[in-house]
């Protein structure tokens, strides 16, 4: 009897097929999970993630960002600069000018023809030229004039013999009447006879009557008169010439109107110049012009003036449109953000990254990336696989008979003392497990007899059995198999491996009249010795019982608990996998079984 299998069971040691079994299943969702992660496009698109948020180059982006402040920086610059401009007084009453109605009133009457009629009014008036024209105006008097000395020279003229006997005869009636008697024929007469009557008394006589016609002596007398002589005498002389010049000037408009205008005391009020003055008194006094004028000497408007065009405002200006702007809105206030970071679009990288790497899928695959729990799906291969879930036994992967029975017989045969006949698969049942069963019955079948070879015999008892003999050798690897450990002392129920005969071989695990695990070897006297660990303490239950082999060297485990280990030459070669049950004693019951619910062979990649 075996302490050991007690002792390890006592102590907890063989952990519960169940908890095995939930963490194998656990553990291969998992890698299929893990492989099916590791090959996805998410986790190259999160790998690629974390390699940027891990990466220097984002720290350093973070450090950066997170190092800038509104303080100090060279908005805040700007804009202390823009707030010292705008308190500025220059600046503050530029424009409490600019845009204002006043300025709008100015602009618009600066331009009037008052204010265009008042400038040139104020120059006439303030250069000088009207004081100039004053003078002038009043510089200009009757008395010593040009105009005086033609009227009096004119008077002095009219005074004279000459003009007087001129005005007096120069186209008067008496003078038409002289001219034409010069031409009449008495005059002719008179003349005639006057030259006749020397010599001639007749003539004499009519001469002297015809002197003392009234005509001719009215003709004579005129004739010989002061005013025509004095009226001969001033024809074509430079008096009569000189006296019609000014007797025509003086009697012009302009020669009156001057006159008048220099005998006028009040000339200069009536002149142009004075009316300009007085035109310039008004307008300088008007409401248009006196505002125009105020406001354009105003501290304000000279301000205005000065400011308008300089460096200040327009710097102001480009401040103003700068602090103003959307751009330099949107930079304050990430400068001024103590969250500026988190709203980045590599703060949402992060906290994508932070976020994904919950995710289980990510989880578990990091859990597992740099672990060792999956080097057994790395390094191992299932070469042979059943879970005799189907109706019916896989013939693909499984015979009912042993291969030397097939190889022989062509069927299943007893050896001598075998209570029990191999059926050909009538005792094989499958269906979410392979189970094994011993029968109570009575058949006939052949039994191996030295000297006479096989020999139709009685049998109380069936049972069966299953090889990989003609489909699957097992090399180097690792059988496992969920077996019912459940022994029944009359019954050798054994799960081996073995290379066409039942000895030697390895016992994954035998149970019934003996319970153990190890090897079966023939000695030189033919008999079967076995070297193994006694599991009689094993409870009953469902266990794994695992062999792994490598050359000669054997290792198994109960529940992944490696429990012994030996080593044979004689079995390092290909095995077949075998199970079966023989009945060594008879029966208390009609029946017992071998149930096994898996079977698994892996093979290092």
């Amino acid at each position: 009897m075996s302490f050991k299998i007690f002792s390890l069971q006592l102590t907890g040691k063989i952990k519960s097929v169940e908890t095995i079994e939930n963490k194998r299943k656990q553990l291969a969702d998992d890698y299929a999970e893990f492989l099916k992660t590791q090959n996805s496009e998410e986790l190259k698109a999160f790998l690629a993630l974390e390699e940027y948020v891990t990466s220097s180059e984002f720290a350093l982006k973070k450090k950066e960002i997170e190092g800038h402040s509104f303080k100090g920086s060279e908005e805040e610059k700007q804009l202390k600069e823009f707030q010292a401009l705008q308190k500025a007084t220059r600046i503050k009453n530029y424009f409490k000018v600019e845009g204002s109605a006043d300025l709008s009133r100015y602009q618009k009457e600066k331009e009037s023809k008052k204010l265009t009629d008042f400038y040139a009014l104020e120059e006439y008036v303030k250069d000088g030229d009207f004081e100039k024209d004053k003078e002038e105006i009043k510089s200009e008097v009757f008395k010593g004039s040009a105009e005086e000395k033609h009227l009096k020279e004119l008077k002095k003229l009219e005074k004279s013999a000459g003009i007087k006997a001129w005005n007096e005869l120069e186209g008067s009636e008496k003078l038409k009447q002289h001219k034409a008697f010069e031409d009449s024929d008495k005059l002719k007469q008179y003349n005639e006879l006057k030259t006749a009557a020397v010599s001639d008394k007749e003539k004499n006589k009519a001469f002297k009557r015809l002197s003392k016609d009234s005509a001719i002596k009215n003709y004579f007398r005129f004739e010989k008169s002061k005013k025509l002589k004095l009226y001969h005498e001033i024809s074509g002389s430079h008096n009569l010439v000189r006296y019609n010049e000014l007797k025509e000037q003086v009697n012009t408009d302009d020669f009156k109107k001057r006159v008048a205008f220099l005998k006028d005391n009040k000339k200069f009020e009536k002149s142009d110049a004075y009316k300009k003055y007085a035109e310039y008194k008004k307008l300088a006094s008007d409401s248009v012009v006196t505002f125009v004028l105020k406001y354009e000497k105003s501290k304000l408007y000279k301000n205005y003036l000065d400011v308008k065009e300089s460096f200040d405002l327009k710097r102001y200006n480009e401040l103003k449109e700068l602090i103003e702007s959307e751009d330099y809105k949107k930079q304050k206030a990430w400068l001024e953000d103590k969250k500026r970071w988190e709203k980045t679009e590599d703060a949402q990288k992060l906290r994508q990254y932070e976020t994904e790497k919950k995710k289980p899928e990510f989880v578990k695959y990091f859990k597992y990336k740099d672990s060792t729990d999956f080097d057994f799906f790395k390094n191992w291969d299932v070469v042979f696989e059943d879970t005799f879930k189907a109706q019916k036994l896989d013939d693909a992967k499984w015979m009912t008979s042993s291969l030397t029975a097939s190889k022989t017989l062509g069927q299943n045969y007893a050896m001598p003392g075998d209570l029990s006949l191999l059926t050909n698969g009538k005792n094989i049942q499958t269906g979410n497990k392979l189970s094994i069963q011993v029968k109570k019955e009575n058949t006939e079948g052949m039994v191996w007899q030295m000297p006479a070879g096989f020999v139709q015999t009685d049998f109380e008892y069936t049972s069966g059995m299953i090889s990989t003999g003609e489909h699957f050798q097992f090399e180097d690897g690792i059988l496992e198999a969920k077996i019912h450990f459940n022994p029944v002392k009359q019954v050798a129920s054994s799960f081996y491996l073995a290379n066409g005969s039942n000895v030697p071989r390895a016992n994954l695990v035998e149970m019934g009249a003996k319970n153990i695990l190890g090897i079966y070897t023939l000695s030189g006297k033919g008999k079967i010795a076995s070297e193994g660990l006694e599991i009689d303490n094993l409870k009953k239950g469902a266990y794994i019982f695992s062999l792994e082999k490598s050359g000669a060297n054997f290792t198994w485990k109960i529940n992944e608990l490696e429990v012994l280990k030996l080593t044979n030459n004689d079995l390092n070669k290909p095995l077949e996998l075998n199970a079966s049950s023989l009945v060594v004693d008879k029966l208390s019951g009609s029946s017992a079984n071998f149930d096994v619910e898996w079977v698994k062979c892996y093979r290092k990649k």
